[in-house]
């Protein structure tokens, strides 16, 4: 079993190359479209059609997909998920904190990809596994997964051009005001984990939309609604520490550990279904060592 797609040709793309409806209707990239020459199939009306070919009005475009493996050094952890969504593109699930979001070298198991992996084989769903954004192992809250390849390249695409909106709450000591935070960020010299604010380092954008104050914990905390303009490691709990504000519990940019944690949340996001073009928002909520009274 492969990922297909079906498509009926119209009176604007008559005339088109079956490659150009390809890589323009079903927004296939140029490189898979390679990839389906060789290992994949491509019919018009249910025969073979090569892509330097022309389409017609009505005519059927059927592209089958290479078929897909997950590494074969992966390891299916079976367990529950908290699934908030699915459909053929889209796995959206929220992730406990305390969990990696892939596996490494010295934990190759029960990370989220590989209960996701486990899912996937339990429920016979043929795909390799494809995580659009991570998560930091104590950072709780929604994770994308694209189901195949091209749900994939669609939505690193909205990456790139800053069409996928995601949105996060966290808590930090003291109050700090609406603002944008744009500080490049880079490695540390005397560890391979921490980063820090540095002239040479990435561009790194975020953006405090909200701040709510109250008294928690027997202090003042500040309750942040952010928004990552880029994704780059730690970024979020960098730049709060790099302001004076770490994330509560966030040992490793001196937080203190009012929790045993980051209080970092990934909350929501909002992008073109790469499916259908419809826009769609998933939310997973707050969890309950992160929810304060206001």
């Amino acid at each position: 079993m492969v990922f297909e797609l079906k498509e009926t040709v119209t009176h604007e793309q008559v005339g088109w190359s079956v490659g150009h409806f390809c890589t323009t209707r079903l927004r296939i990239s140029r490189k898979m479209l390679v990839s389906i020459k060789h290992h994949g199939d491509i019919l018009r009306n249910g025969q073979h059609v090569n892509v330097n070919e022309s389409v017609d009005l009505d005519d059927e475009i059927h592209v089958s997909f290479p078929e897909e493996h997950p590494a074969e050094d992966m390891i299916a952890t079976q367990g529950e998920l908290d699934i908030l969504f699915e459909d053929e593109w889209l796995l959206i699930v929220n992730k406990p904190p305390g969990m990696a979001s892939i596996p490494s070298r010295l934990h190759p198991e029960r990370s989220l990809a590989n209960f996701v992996l486990g899912y996937y084989k339990q429920r016979q769903i043929p795909y390799a596994i494809h995580i659009v954004n991570r998560l930091d192992r104590d950072t709780s809250g929604l994770v994308i997964f694209a189901k195949h390849a091209l749900a994939h390249h669609q939505l690193s695409k909205m990456q790139q051009n800053g069409l996928l909106d995601r949105r996060y709450v966290a808590l930090i000591e003291g109050e700090l005001g609406p603002q944008t935070i744009d500080l490049p960020i880079g490695q540390t010299d005397h560890s391979f984990m921490e980063r820090m604010v540095r002239e040479d380092g990435q561009r790194a954008v975020t953006h405090i939309l909200k701040s709510t104050a109250v008294e928690a914990f027997m202090r003042t905390i500040s309750q942040l609604e952010i928004k990552l303009e880029t994704g780059r490691t730690h970024q979020i709990r960098v730049h709060l520490a790099a302001l004076g504000h770490p994330l509560v519990g966030d040992t490793m940019y001196r937080g203190t550990p009012l929790i045993p944690r980051q209080a970092l949340h990934s909350a929501s996001a909002q992008f073109p279904h790469p499916g259908t073009g419809e826009m769609v928002m998933f939310e997973a909520p707050l969890p309950s060592d992160l929810f304060i009274e206001q």
